[in-house]
């Protein structure tokens, strides 16, 4: 029995249809679905959406990013630091995306705006409302499903267009009419 609990969610991106979807380790065991139920912060696998945000504003991958120290007035407490505790100086965002970047996330979701990055990352079927607005959403913090996670990223997969995953393609009788398709 593992240890921890996991999930696994394959989406076609031209359709949305749902390939495969493991959301436990065993249905006895746990009823719960990971893959459909559970929301977590997808941390930086979130941080694509935010540099998506950017391209849309005129940003080209050579843009160069700040990877260095976020200052928050009146937040002096929030304090984040890339995961090696270094900082890199000015970057191209190519790079800081591929290193995956704190820093350069917060500081390029601060020059774009939080409100358009919002309305950009809208478009990836994601909901508003469990997203922070603030700049801990360049890490990561709002909170989806793994299903909701694929979805996000169909639309990278397939040219930007957005598809909505669903389950089941065709219900027959017993007979194989198709009561539903």
């Amino acid at each position: 029995v593992p240890a921890v609990g996991g999930a696994l969610v394959s989406i076609d991106p031209h359709d949305g249809a749902v390939r495969a979807l493991v959301g436990g380790y065993d249905f006895a065991d746990s009823k719960f679905n990971r893959a459909v139920d559970m929301r977590r912060q997808p941390g930086s696998s979130f941080k694509p959406f935010i540099y998506a945000a950017a391209l849309n504003e005129g940003w080209t991958p050579v843009s160069t990013l700040r990877d260095q120290a976020v200052r928050v007035k009146g937040n002096e407490r929030w304090n984040p630091k890339n995961s090696d505790h270094k900082e890199l100086g000015p970057i191209p965002m190519r790079k800081a995306l591929a290193l995956s970047r704190n820093l350069a996330s917060i500081n390029l979701l601060q020059s774009i705006g939080i409100t358009d990055a919002q309305a950009y990352i809208s478009r990836f079927g994601f909901d508003l409302q469990a997203m922070p607005l603030g700049l801990s959403m360049a890490l990561g913090t709002g909170e989806m499903s793994p299903v909701k996670l694929a979805e996000g990223y169909a639309v990278f997969a397939n040219g930007g267009y957005h598809v909505v995953p669903f389950f089941i393609q065709r219900i027959e009788d017993s007979a194989g009419n198709t009561l539903f398709e």
